[in-house]
């Protein structure tokens, strides 16, 4: 079966997601996961969980540079060359 196509159950999600089952259920109610009944069960598109991914995926900041404050080594130098 096609990933796109395929049609997952809600602790296959969490256990995709690594967040517990009721967090799957919350996301499908407030609408961020498509949801689709066969029944009574709740199923949830692979395509709609990986789109979920791909819109929450934040990259991470890059380090800023910052100015290096002297350290006591400097305050030593500066004492040696000044006597």
């Amino acid at each position: 079966m096609n990933t796109a196509s395929e049609l997952l159950t809600v602790p296959e999600v969490a256990a995709w997601l690594k967040v517990d089952p009721r967090y799957v259920y919350g996301l499908a109610s407030s609408g961020a996961l498509d949801r689709v009944y066969v029944g009574r069960y709740v199923r949830i598109p692979a395509a709609s969980v990986e789109s979920y991914i791909r819109a929450h995926t934040v990259e991470a900041a890059k380090p800023v540079a910052r100015a290096r404050r002297p350290g006591a080594r400097a305050h030593r130098l500066r004492a040696v060359r000044n006597a």
